[in-house]
């Protein structure tokens, strides 16, 4: 039973979906299409007076003697040529051009600003394409200092180095360039300024490991001379005529002599 009432529910329920029919009616269409873009067609006002049929007397006198003035007005669409959705239309039409073009300031301010800040920032110096293209590698060794200050040197000439104090002048002297070289990439100043002090920096720098390995060299020529000598004299040898040289004697005597070093 409770099954059967169930189906004639459900049945009924069908039966009134299919009952729908669409409604066309041509006053509504009209009425909308006047009403959003279309031309205030005066042919198009619906339900019409028509004398041959009693059955639009009513129809006609309920819509329009009500608004006798709608009819034969002026035209009313709000997307009419100067309706008030065009208004507003043109209105937000120009409110976005003013907001691309203040936006477009915005946008220019910015990378002005971005430009200046990446131009004299200390920051971001080390972004600087000719920076990591080319002083970086050129400066790498006032990172090490201590490291690259004998490779491939004696131990008596590491040893002699570190007590005439030749050693002691040579860390003093790159610690002030790395100082320098790290005051340059922290300071806020114009780039073409950096660059002319990273460049000033790496002219110096050359100039001090040409003379630093210069020293190196001497030094181990001066005690390859004296080694040299010590054994003559242990040899009975008279090559000092019975006098023992001074460091200055023997260095004034390779400088006079050196043929392949160059200062």
């Amino acid at each position: 039973m409770k099954t059967t009432f169930l189906i004639l529910i459900l049945t009924g329920m069908g039966f009134s979906c299919f009952s729908q029919k669409i409604i066309n009616d041509k006053a509504i269409i009209y009425q909308q299409e006047r009403m959003v873009y279309k031309q205030w067609d005066k042919d198009k006002f619906i339900p019409e007076f028509k004398w041959y049929n009693p059955g639009s007397y009513a129809a006609y006198a309920l819509t329009w003697l009500l608004q006798p003035g709608y009819k034969n007005g002026p035209d009313i669409r709000p997307l009419r040529a100067g309706g008030e959705q065009t208004q507003r239309l043109a209105l937000a039409a120009a409110m976005q051009v003013s907001s691309n073009y203040y936006k477009k300031e915005a946008d220019t301010l910015r990378n002005t600003a971005l430009a200046e800040f990446y131009n004299y920032s200390g920051t971001v110096s080390s972004t600087d394409p000719l920076y990591n293209l080319y002083y970086k590698k050129e400066l790498a060794p006032l990172d090490n200092i201590e490291a690259n200050a004998f490779k491939n040197v004696p131990a008596n000439v590491v040893l002699y180095m570190a007590e005439s104090g030749a050693y002691n002048w040579y860390l003093t002297e790159m610690n002030s360039l790395r100082e320098r070289f790290e005051n340059a990439k922290r300071v806020d100043i114009d780039r073409g300024q950096r660059i002319l002090l990273y460049h000033r920096i790496m002219l110096e720098h050359r100039k001090l490991a040409e003379n630093w390995k210069y020293k190196l060299a001497m030094s181990e020529m001066m005690l390859a001379y004296k080694e040299k000598m010590k054994n003559k004299n242990e040899k009975g040898s008279t090559y000092f005529n019975g006098t023992t040289k001074s460091e200055d004697e023997i260095m004034n005597d390779i400088l006079k002599n050196r043929k392949t070093l160059k200062p």
